[in-house]
């Protein structure tokens, strides 16, 4: 059985799939990342096979520019990795 300590220390140093939703090639996800942040991600299955990534910051970079955008890519890119990680 494990400790709560044991417990506490996953808890806060590995990602977490909060919901998931999956219906046919769509697939929802809300995670918490090892920071603590809660986002979204929707995944779509294209025929061709490739995966179409719509994240939760993604209309926040629309209007982002300098290092704020590039912090915002950076997250994007987090959560994507961490989408795969999880699913």
């Amino acid at each position: 059985m494990k400790s709560t300590y044991n417990f506490m220390m996953d808890f806060l140093t590995k990602p977490h799939k909060l919901v998931e939703h999956t219906n046919g090639t769509h697939i929802y996800m809300k995670m918490m990342l090892v920071s603590g942040e809660i986002e979204e991600i929707d995944v779509f299955l294209r025929d061709d096979g490739n995966h179409h990534y719509v994240t939760s910051v993604d209309r926040k970079i629309m209007f982002s520019s300098g290092n704020e955008l590039e912090e915002r890519k950076a997250l994007r890119q987090k959560i994507i990795d961490t989408f795969n990680e999880l699913y």
